[in-house]
Protein backbone atom coordinates (compact mmCIF):
# COMPACT_ATOMS: atom_id res chain seq x y z
CA UNK A 1 0.00 0.00 0.00
CA UNK A 2 1.36 3.39 -0.95
CA UNK A 3 1.52 6.08 1.72
CA UNK A 4 0.39 9.67 1.25
CA UNK A 5 3.80 11.20 1.90
CA UNK A 6 4.54 14.77 0.98
CA UNK A 7 7.97 15.35 -0.50
CA UNK A 8 8.30 18.82 1.00
CA UNK A 9 11.47 19.52 2.96
CA UNK A 10 9.93 21.56 5.75
CA UNK A 11 8.21 19.96 8.75
CA UNK A 12 4.45 19.68 8.45
CA UNK A 13 2.37 21.47 11.05
CA UNK A 14 -0.67 20.17 12.88
CA UNK A 15 -4.03 20.73 11.30
CA UNK A 16 -6.33 23.11 13.15
CA UNK A 17 -8.32 20.86 15.48
CA UNK A 18 -11.92 21.30 16.45
CA UNK A 19 -14.76 19.34 17.97
CA UNK A 20 -15.71 17.95 14.57
CA UNK A 21 -12.20 17.01 13.55
CA UNK A 22 -10.84 20.34 12.28
CA UNK A 23 -9.26 20.68 8.87
CA UNK A 24 -7.83 17.86 6.80
CA UNK A 25 -4.87 16.00 8.30
CA UNK A 26 -1.39 16.83 7.13
CA UNK A 27 0.38 14.33 4.84
CA UNK A 28 3.73 13.54 6.39
CA UNK A 29 7.14 14.54 5.11
CA UNK A 30 10.10 12.44 6.27
CA UNK A 31 12.41 14.07 8.78
CA UNK A 32 15.05 12.97 11.26
CA UNK A 33 13.95 10.88 14.24
CA UNK A 34 15.60 10.57 17.62
CA UNK A 35 14.79 8.26 20.50
CA UNK A 36 11.05 8.00 21.05
CA UNK A 37 8.85 6.64 23.82
CA UNK A 38 7.13 3.30 23.15
CA UNK A 39 3.57 3.36 21.87
CA UNK A 40 0.86 0.81 21.18
CA UNK A 41 0.93 -1.49 18.16
CA UNK A 42 -2.05 -1.40 15.82
CA UNK A 43 -3.70 -4.80 16.24
CA UNK A 44 -7.20 -6.15 16.25
CA UNK A 45 -6.79 -9.03 18.70
CA UNK A 46 -7.44 -7.00 21.87
CA UNK A 47 -10.85 -6.45 23.36
CA UNK A 48 -12.17 -2.92 22.81
CA UNK A 49 -11.28 -0.65 25.70
CA UNK A 50 -9.10 -3.26 27.36
CA UNK A 51 -5.73 -1.87 28.51
CA UNK A 52 -2.65 -3.65 27.22
CA UNK A 53 -1.02 -5.76 29.98
CA UNK A 54 2.31 -4.51 31.28
CA UNK A 55 3.91 -7.96 31.12
CA UNK A 56 2.91 -10.14 28.17
CA UNK A 57 3.11 -13.90 27.77
CA UNK A 58 6.50 -14.20 26.09
CA UNK A 59 8.49 -11.65 28.04
CA UNK A 60 7.30 -8.65 26.05
CA UNK A 61 7.22 -6.40 29.06
CA UNK A 62 6.76 -2.68 28.64
CA UNK A 63 9.80 -0.76 27.43
CA UNK A 64 12.34 0.41 29.94
CA UNK A 65 12.69 4.03 28.91
CA UNK A 66 11.93 6.53 31.65
CA UNK A 67 8.91 7.73 29.72
CA UNK A 68 7.45 4.22 29.44
CA UNK A 69 8.01 3.41 33.12
CA UNK A 70 6.19 6.60 34.03
CA UNK A 71 3.36 5.71 31.68
CA UNK A 72 3.07 2.22 33.14
CA UNK A 73 2.95 3.63 36.67
CA UNK A 74 0.00 5.89 35.82
CA UNK A 75 -1.85 3.46 33.58
CA UNK A 76 -4.46 2.37 36.10
CA UNK A 77 -5.41 5.94 36.96
CA UNK A 78 -6.04 6.68 33.28
CA UNK A 79 -8.58 3.92 33.15
CA UNK A 80 -10.09 4.59 36.57
CA UNK A 81 -11.22 8.17 36.61
CA UNK A 82 -8.11 9.74 35.08
CA UNK A 83 -8.25 12.33 32.35
CA UNK A 84 -10.38 10.78 29.65
CA UNK A 85 -9.44 11.05 26.02
CA UNK A 86 -12.04 12.64 23.76
CA UNK A 87 -12.87 9.94 21.20
CA UNK A 88 -14.88 10.72 18.06
CA UNK A 89 -18.10 8.70 18.03
CA UNK A 90 -18.59 5.88 15.54
CA UNK A 91 -19.79 7.23 12.21
CA UNK A 92 -18.22 10.66 12.65
CA UNK A 93 -15.92 12.13 10.01
CA UNK A 94 -12.43 12.85 11.30
CA UNK A 95 -10.41 15.51 9.50
CA UNK A 96 -13.06 15.64 6.79
CA UNK A 97 -11.65 12.38 5.36
CA UNK A 98 -11.82 9.43 7.78
CA UNK A 99 -15.18 7.87 8.74
CA UNK A 100 -14.78 6.25 12.19
CA UNK A 101 -15.90 2.62 12.31
CA UNK A 102 -14.97 1.68 15.88
CA UNK A 103 -12.20 0.99 18.38
CA UNK A 104 -9.39 -1.48 17.78
CA UNK A 105 -7.81 -1.10 21.21
CA UNK A 106 -6.67 1.20 23.98
CA UNK A 107 -3.45 1.69 25.90
CA UNK A 108 -1.51 4.11 28.04
CA UNK A 109 -0.71 6.44 25.14
CA UNK A 110 -4.20 6.59 23.69
CA UNK A 111 -6.86 4.89 21.60
CA UNK A 112 -6.58 3.05 18.28
CA UNK A 113 -9.53 3.46 15.91
CA UNK A 114 -10.56 1.70 12.73
CA UNK A 115 -11.73 4.17 10.10
CA UNK A 116 -12.54 4.37 6.42
CA UNK A 117 -10.62 6.76 4.17
CA UNK A 118 -13.50 8.06 2.06
CA UNK A 119 -11.22 9.75 -0.47
CA UNK A 120 -9.07 6.70 -1.26
CA UNK A 121 -11.69 4.07 -0.30
CA UNK A 122 -9.53 2.05 2.08
CA UNK A 123 -9.55 1.10 5.75
CA UNK A 124 -6.99 2.81 7.98
CA UNK A 125 -5.98 2.70 11.64
CA UNK A 126 -5.91 5.98 13.56
CA UNK A 127 -3.76 6.42 16.66
CA UNK A 128 -5.42 9.09 18.81
CA UNK A 129 -3.10 10.28 21.60
CA UNK A 130 -4.13 11.29 25.11
CA UNK A 131 -3.62 15.06 25.51
CA UNK A 132 -2.00 14.63 28.94
CA UNK A 133 0.76 12.55 27.33
CA UNK A 134 1.69 15.45 25.07
CA UNK A 135 1.51 18.45 27.39
CA UNK A 136 4.98 19.65 26.52
CA UNK A 137 6.78 20.55 23.33
CA UNK A 138 9.32 17.73 23.70
CA UNK A 139 6.68 15.01 23.70
CA UNK A 140 4.86 16.59 20.76
CA UNK A 141 8.12 16.70 18.84
CA UNK A 142 8.73 13.03 19.62
CA UNK A 143 5.29 12.04 18.39
CA UNK A 144 5.88 13.85 15.12
CA UNK A 145 9.35 12.29 14.91
CA UNK A 146 7.83 8.80 15.23
CA UNK A 147 5.39 9.58 12.45
CA UNK A 148 8.20 10.87 10.23
CA UNK A 149 10.32 7.81 10.98
CA UNK A 150 7.52 5.52 9.87
CA UNK A 151 6.73 7.69 6.83
CA UNK A 152 10.29 7.25 5.62
CA UNK A 153 9.84 3.49 5.14
CA UNK A 154 7.99 2.04 2.15
CA UNK A 155 7.97 -1.77 2.16
CA UNK A 156 5.29 -4.50 2.06
CA UNK A 157 6.59 -5.86 5.38
CA UNK A 158 6.45 -2.55 7.29
CA UNK A 159 3.30 -0.75 8.45
CA UNK A 160 3.07 2.62 6.68
CA UNK A 161 1.84 5.95 8.02
CA UNK A 162 -0.21 8.31 5.88
CA UNK A 163 -1.05 11.55 7.68
CA UNK A 164 -1.02 13.53 10.93
CA UNK A 165 -3.66 15.82 12.47
CA UNK A 166 -5.62 16.84 15.58
CA UNK A 167 -9.06 16.05 16.98
CA UNK A 168 -10.06 18.60 19.60
CA UNK A 169 -6.82 18.93 21.55
CA UNK A 170 -5.67 15.34 20.86
CA UNK A 171 -3.10 14.72 18.11
CA UNK A 172 -3.54 11.66 15.91
CA UNK A 173 -1.85 10.01 13.00
CA UNK A 174 -3.28 7.77 10.32
CA UNK A 175 -1.68 4.44 9.53
CA UNK A 176 -2.06 1.51 7.20
CA UNK A 177 -4.55 -0.94 8.68
CA UNK A 178 -3.29 -4.52 8.81
CA UNK A 179 -5.97 -6.95 10.03
CA UNK A 180 -4.36 -9.75 11.96
CA UNK A 181 -2.82 -10.71 15.28
CA UNK A 182 0.53 -10.15 16.93
CA UNK A 183 3.16 -12.82 16.37
CA UNK A 184 3.09 -14.01 19.98
CA UNK A 185 -0.69 -14.44 19.78
CA UNK A 186 -0.30 -16.27 16.48
CA UNK A 187 2.28 -18.70 17.90
CA UNK A 188 0.24 -19.26 21.04
CA UNK A 189 -2.76 -20.12 18.86
CA UNK A 190 -0.61 -22.74 17.11
CA UNK A 191 0.24 -24.47 20.37
CA UNK A 192 3.46 -22.59 21.16
CA UNK A 193 5.61 -23.66 18.22
CA UNK A 194 5.37 -23.48 14.44
CA UNK A 195 6.46 -25.90 11.77
CA UNK A 196 9.95 -25.20 10.44
CA UNK A 197 8.98 -23.80 7.04
CA UNK A 198 6.14 -21.71 8.47
CA UNK A 199 8.55 -20.22 11.01
CA UNK A 200 11.14 -19.54 8.31
CA UNK A 201 8.60 -17.80 6.07
CA UNK A 202 7.65 -15.50 8.95
CA UNK A 203 11.31 -14.84 9.81
CA UNK A 204 12.09 -14.14 6.16
CA UNK A 205 9.47 -11.39 6.03
CA UNK A 206 10.50 -9.91 9.38
CA UNK A 207 14.10 -9.69 8.18
CA UNK A 208 12.97 -8.02 4.95
CA UNK A 209 10.94 -5.46 6.90
CA UNK A 210 13.70 -4.67 9.38
CA UNK A 211 16.19 -4.47 6.52
CA UNK A 212 13.98 -1.89 4.81
CA UNK A 213 13.83 0.14 8.03
CA UNK A 214 17.62 0.11 8.24
CA UNK A 215 17.95 1.05 4.57
CA UNK A 216 15.88 4.15 5.39
CA UNK A 217 18.45 5.24 7.95
CA UNK A 218 16.51 4.16 11.05
CA UNK A 219 17.06 1.62 13.82
CA UNK A 220 13.80 0.16 15.15
CA UNK A 221 15.18 -0.71 18.63
CA UNK A 222 12.10 -2.62 19.83
CA UNK A 223 11.78 -5.65 17.55
CA UNK A 224 9.68 -8.28 19.37
CA UNK A 225 6.67 -10.52 18.65
CA UNK A 226 4.12 -8.01 19.96
CA UNK A 227 5.42 -5.46 17.42
CA UNK A 228 5.06 -7.91 14.53
CA UNK A 229 1.68 -8.52 12.91
CA UNK A 230 0.63 -11.70 11.11
CA UNK A 231 -2.23 -11.22 8.70
CA UNK A 232 -4.06 -13.48 6.32
CA UNK A 233 -2.04 -15.88 4.18
CA UNK A 234 1.08 -15.52 6.33
CA UNK A 235 1.54 -11.86 5.47
CA UNK A 236 3.90 -10.40 8.08
CA UNK A 237 4.57 -6.73 8.83
CA UNK A 238 6.82 -4.96 11.32
CA UNK A 239 5.00 -2.27 13.29
CA UNK A 240 5.41 0.31 16.03
CA UNK A 241 8.55 2.36 15.52
CA UNK A 242 7.97 3.73 19.00
CA UNK A 243 11.64 3.63 19.98
CA UNK A 244 12.97 4.39 16.52
CA UNK A 245 16.25 6.25 16.28
CA UNK A 246 17.89 7.90 13.34
CA UNK A 247 21.24 6.29 12.60
CA UNK A 248 23.67 9.19 13.09
CA UNK A 249 27.09 9.73 11.60
CA UNK A 250 30.26 10.62 13.38
CA UNK A 251 31.60 9.81 16.83
CA UNK A 252 30.54 7.02 19.16
CA UNK A 253 27.18 7.39 20.86
CA UNK A 254 26.14 6.44 24.37
CA UNK A 255 23.20 4.06 24.36
CA UNK A 256 20.20 4.86 26.53
CA UNK A 257 18.82 1.99 28.62
CA UNK A 258 15.58 1.44 26.72
CA UNK A 259 13.89 -1.45 25.00
CA UNK A 260 12.15 -4.66 26.04
CA UNK A 261 14.11 -6.82 28.54
CA UNK A 262 13.51 -10.17 26.84
CA UNK A 263 14.96 -8.83 23.55
CA UNK A 264 17.57 -6.38 24.83
CA UNK A 265 21.02 -6.41 23.19
CA UNK A 266 23.93 -6.56 25.67
CA UNK A 267 25.35 -3.19 24.64
CA UNK A 268 22.00 -1.56 25.42
CA UNK A 269 21.58 -3.44 28.69
CA UNK A 270 25.01 -2.24 29.85
CA UNK A 271 24.64 1.31 28.50
CA UNK A 272 27.82 1.10 26.44
CA UNK A 273 29.11 3.49 23.84
CA UNK A 274 28.72 2.32 20.26
CA UNK A 275 29.92 3.18 16.80
CA UNK A 276 26.77 4.61 15.13
CA UNK A 277 27.29 2.33 12.14
CA UNK A 278 26.63 -0.63 14.47
CA UNK A 279 23.29 0.69 15.73
CA UNK A 280 21.25 -1.61 13.39
CA UNK A 281 22.88 -4.61 15.07
CA UNK A 282 20.75 -3.90 18.13
CA UNK A 283 17.83 -4.95 15.92
CA UNK A 284 19.79 -7.94 14.59
CA UNK A 285 20.18 -9.18 18.16
CA UNK A 286 16.43 -8.85 18.73
CA UNK A 287 15.83 -10.69 15.44
CA UNK A 288 18.06 -13.47 16.78
CA UNK A 289 15.86 -13.69 19.88
CA UNK A 290 12.72 -13.82 17.74
CA UNK A 291 14.32 -16.53 15.55
CA UNK A 292 15.22 -18.53 18.67
CA UNK A 293 11.65 -18.18 19.94
CA UNK A 294 10.10 -19.34 16.65
CA UNK A 295 12.51 -22.22 16.00
CA UNK A 296 12.99 -23.55 19.54
CA UNK A 297 9.58 -22.69 20.94
CA UNK A 298 10.95 -20.59 23.82
CA UNK A 299 13.12 -17.57 24.49
CA UNK A 300 16.89 -18.00 24.96
CA UNK A 301 16.75 -16.30 28.37
CA UNK A 302 13.88 -16.34 30.83
CA UNK A 303 13.48 -14.89 34.31
CA UNK A 304 10.84 -13.23 36.47
CA UNK A 305 13.48 -10.66 37.47
CA UNK A 306 14.16 -7.88 34.99
CA UNK A 307 17.68 -7.37 36.33
CA UNK A 308 18.46 -11.08 36.10
CA UNK A 309 17.07 -11.22 32.57
CA UNK A 310 19.17 -8.26 31.47
CA UNK A 311 22.30 -9.80 33.01
CA UNK A 312 21.67 -13.07 31.18
CA UNK A 313 21.57 -11.19 27.88
CA UNK A 314 24.76 -9.36 28.80
CA UNK A 315 26.86 -12.29 30.04
CA UNK A 316 25.30 -15.76 29.69
CA UNK A 317 25.82 -17.72 26.46
CA UNK A 318 22.57 -19.09 25.02
CA UNK A 319 21.99 -22.83 24.71
CA UNK A 320 22.01 -23.88 21.04
CA UNK A 321 18.35 -24.07 20.03
CA UNK A 322 18.64 -27.58 18.59
CA UNK A 323 19.58 -28.83 22.09
CA UNK A 324 16.20 -27.65 23.35
CA UNK A 325 14.23 -28.94 20.39
CA UNK A 326 15.19 -32.39 19.14
CA UNK A 327 13.48 -32.03 15.76
CA UNK A 328 15.21 -28.74 14.89
CA UNK A 329 18.17 -29.39 12.56
CA UNK A 330 21.51 -28.35 14.05
CA UNK A 331 22.23 -26.34 10.88
CA UNK A 332 20.13 -23.53 12.38
CA UNK A 333 22.26 -23.19 15.51
CA UNK A 334 25.06 -21.23 13.83
CA UNK A 335 22.95 -18.47 12.21
CA UNK A 336 20.82 -17.96 15.32
CA UNK A 337 23.77 -17.90 17.73
CA UNK A 338 25.71 -15.56 15.43
CA UNK A 339 22.84 -13.08 15.62
CA UNK A 340 22.99 -13.38 19.44
CA UNK A 341 26.72 -12.61 19.73
CA UNK A 342 27.37 -10.48 22.82
CA UNK A 343 29.73 -8.09 21.03
CA UNK A 344 28.06 -6.13 18.22
CA UNK A 345 31.30 -6.21 16.18
CA UNK A 346 31.10 -10.04 16.16
CA UNK A 347 27.36 -10.23 15.51
CA UNK A 348 25.68 -10.96 12.18
CA UNK A 349 26.18 -7.78 10.20
CA UNK A 350 22.61 -7.08 9.07
CA UNK A 351 19.03 -8.30 8.89
CA UNK A 352 19.67 -9.26 5.28
CA UNK A 353 22.72 -11.32 6.28
CA UNK A 354 20.67 -13.17 8.92
CA UNK A 355 18.00 -13.85 6.33
CA UNK A 356 20.56 -15.31 3.92
CA UNK A 357 22.08 -17.45 6.70
CA UNK A 358 18.67 -18.92 7.55
CA UNK A 359 17.97 -19.63 3.88
CA UNK A 360 21.35 -21.36 3.58
CA UNK A 361 20.64 -23.44 6.69
CA UNK A 362 17.36 -24.62 5.21
CA UNK A 363 18.97 -25.38 1.86
CA UNK A 364 21.55 -27.57 3.62
CA UNK A 365 18.84 -29.99 4.78
CA UNK A 366 18.34 -33.23 2.85
CA UNK A 367 15.44 -33.17 0.44
CA UNK A 368 12.25 -34.40 2.01
CA UNK A 369 9.41 -33.09 -0.13
CA UNK A 370 7.21 -35.78 -1.66
CA UNK A 371 6.39 -35.63 -5.33
CA UNK A 372 4.27 -32.49 -5.60
CA UNK A 373 2.57 -30.94 -8.60
CA UNK A 374 2.75 -27.15 -9.06
CA UNK A 375 0.94 -24.99 -11.61
CA UNK A 376 2.67 -21.81 -12.84
CA UNK A 377 0.63 -19.40 -14.96
CA UNK A 378 2.38 -16.34 -16.44
CA UNK A 379 2.33 -14.82 -19.93
CA UNK A 380 6.06 -13.99 -19.80
CA UNK A 381 8.23 -16.96 -20.89
CA UNK A 382 11.21 -15.53 -19.00
CA UNK A 383 9.27 -15.18 -15.76
CA UNK A 384 7.72 -18.65 -16.16
CA UNK A 385 11.25 -20.03 -16.39
CA UNK A 386 12.36 -18.05 -13.32
CA UNK A 387 9.39 -19.28 -11.29
CA UNK A 388 9.92 -22.87 -12.39
CA UNK A 389 13.60 -22.85 -11.43
CA UNK A 390 12.94 -21.28 -8.04
CA UNK A 391 10.09 -23.64 -7.21
CA UNK A 392 12.19 -26.64 -8.22
CA UNK A 393 14.75 -25.48 -5.65
CA UNK A 394 12.09 -24.82 -3.01
CA UNK A 395 10.35 -28.21 -3.41
CA UNK A 396 12.81 -30.83 -4.73
CA UNK A 397 11.09 -33.55 -6.67
CA UNK A 398 8.12 -31.36 -7.56
CA UNK A 399 6.45 -31.71 -10.95
CA UNK A 400 6.08 -28.20 -12.35
CA UNK A 401 3.57 -27.49 -15.10
CA UNK A 402 3.40 -24.09 -16.79
CA UNK A 403 0.68 -22.24 -18.71
CA UNK A 404 0.94 -19.02 -20.78
CA UNK A 405 -2.45 -17.68 -19.66
CA UNK A 406 -5.26 -18.17 -17.18
CA UNK A 407 -7.53 -20.17 -19.48
CA UNK A 408 -4.88 -22.82 -20.18
CA UNK A 409 -4.03 -22.97 -16.47
CA UNK A 410 -7.68 -23.48 -15.48
CA UNK A 411 -8.10 -26.33 -17.96
CA UNK A 412 -5.00 -28.09 -16.58
CA UNK A 413 -6.15 -27.55 -12.98
CA UNK A 414 -9.60 -29.01 -13.72
CA UNK A 415 -7.94 -32.12 -15.19
CA UNK A 416 -5.41 -32.58 -12.38
CA UNK A 417 -5.48 -30.23 -9.35
CA UNK A 418 -2.01 -29.19 -8.11
CA UNK A 419 -0.66 -28.79 -4.58
CA UNK A 420 0.29 -25.15 -5.25
CA UNK A 421 -0.52 -22.49 -7.82
CA UNK A 422 1.58 -19.44 -8.71
CA UNK A 423 -0.35 -17.03 -10.94
CA UNK A 424 0.55 -13.73 -12.57
CA UNK A 425 -1.96 -10.97 -11.84
CA UNK A 426 -1.93 -9.40 -15.32
CA UNK A 427 -2.50 -12.09 -18.00
CA UNK A 428 -4.53 -12.16 -21.22
CA UNK A 429 -7.90 -13.88 -21.02
CA UNK A 430 -8.34 -14.91 -17.42
CA UNK A 431 -6.12 -12.69 -15.27
CA UNK A 432 -4.90 -13.67 -11.80
CA UNK A 433 -8.07 -12.43 -10.08
CA UNK A 434 -10.45 -14.20 -12.48
CA UNK A 435 -8.35 -17.37 -12.39
CA UNK A 436 -8.31 -17.42 -8.59
CA UNK A 437 -12.08 -16.93 -8.49
CA UNK A 438 -12.64 -19.72 -11.03
CA UNK A 439 -10.35 -22.14 -9.17
CA UNK A 440 -12.12 -21.56 -5.85
CA UNK A 441 -15.48 -22.36 -7.52
CA UNK A 442 -14.33 -25.75 -8.85
CA UNK A 443 -16.40 -28.66 -7.50
CA UNK A 444 -13.23 -30.54 -6.53
CA UNK A 445 -9.52 -29.88 -6.07
CA UNK A 446 -9.71 -26.08 -5.93
CA UNK A 447 -8.59 -25.68 -2.31
CA UNK A 448 -4.81 -25.64 -2.90
CA UNK A 449 -2.68 -22.61 -1.86
CA UNK A 450 -2.43 -19.83 -4.46
CA UNK A 451 0.34 -17.24 -4.71
CA UNK A 452 -0.39 -14.27 -6.99
CA UNK A 453 2.56 -12.27 -8.33
CA UNK A 454 2.30 -8.80 -9.81
CA UNK A 455 4.34 -5.90 -11.05
CA UNK A 456 1.39 -3.54 -11.32
CA UNK A 457 -1.18 -4.39 -8.64
CA UNK A 458 -1.66 -2.81 -5.24
CA UNK A 459 -3.56 -3.02 -1.98
CA UNK A 460 -7.00 -3.03 -3.63
CA UNK A 461 -6.02 -6.05 -5.75
CA UNK A 462 -4.73 -7.92 -2.71
CA UNK A 463 -7.92 -7.19 -0.77
CA UNK A 464 -9.96 -8.56 -3.65
CA UNK A 465 -7.74 -11.63 -4.00
CA UNK A 466 -7.83 -12.23 -0.27
CA UNK A 467 -11.62 -12.24 -0.30
CA UNK A 468 -11.52 -14.74 -3.17
CA UNK A 469 -9.24 -17.04 -1.20
CA UNK A 470 -5.74 -16.34 -2.54
CA UNK A 471 -3.04 -17.37 -0.09
CA UNK A 472 -0.33 -14.77 -0.74
CA UNK A 473 0.58 -11.77 -2.86
CA UNK A 474 4.12 -11.07 -4.09
CA UNK A 475 5.09 -7.76 -5.64
CA UNK A 476 7.64 -7.89 -8.48
CA UNK A 477 10.55 -7.66 -8.39
CA UNK A 478 10.93 -10.16 -5.56
CA UNK A 479 13.95 -12.33 -4.96
CA UNK A 480 14.08 -16.12 -5.07
CA UNK A 481 14.27 -16.41 -1.28
CA UNK A 482 10.86 -14.82 -0.79
CA UNK A 483 9.18 -17.30 -3.11
CA UNK A 484 11.14 -20.26 -1.72
CA UNK A 485 10.18 -19.69 1.92
CA UNK A 486 6.58 -18.83 1.06
CA UNK A 487 6.08 -21.87 -1.18
CA UNK A 488 7.54 -24.24 1.39
CA UNK A 489 5.43 -22.75 4.16
CA UNK A 490 2.14 -22.83 2.23
CA UNK A 491 2.63 -26.39 0.99
CA UNK A 492 3.71 -27.49 4.47
CA UNK A 493 0.73 -25.88 6.19
CA UNK A 494 -1.67 -27.32 3.58
CA UNK A 495 -0.23 -30.82 4.05
CA UNK A 496 -0.50 -30.45 7.81
CA UNK A 497 -4.17 -29.46 7.54
CA UNK A 498 -4.89 -32.46 5.32
CA UNK A 499 -3.29 -34.81 7.89
CA UNK A 500 -5.48 -33.51 10.73
CA UNK A 501 -8.46 -35.67 11.60
CA UNK A 502 -11.77 -34.16 10.47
Amino acid sequence: MRSMVDAADGPPGLSSGSENGGGPPTPLAPDTADTLPGVDTVVRDRSPGRPEPLVERYGDSSTLSDEELALAATRSSMHEGGAAIQVPPDGSLLGGVYRVIGRLGEGAMGVILLARDEQLQRDVAIKLLRPEQLDNAQMQARLLAEARAMARVHHPNVVEIHAFGEYGNAPYFVMQYVPGVTLDTYVHGKGGRLGLDEALSILDQICLGVGAIHASGIAHRDVKPSNILVGSALRVVVADLGLAKRIPRGDRIELAFSGTPAYLAPEVALGRQLDPALLPRIDVYALGVVAYFLLAGRLPFQSSSTIDLVMQHAYQPPVPPSELCSDLPASFDAPVLAALAKEPEQRTASADALREALLDARSALPTYAPTTRIMVADDSPAFRAFLSNVLAEALPGAMIETAPDGSAALAAIEANPPALGVFDLDMPGLDGIALTAAVRKLPRGGDFPIIVATGTGGAADWQCLSRLGASAFLVKPFDAGQLITLARALVGVANEQKRRPR
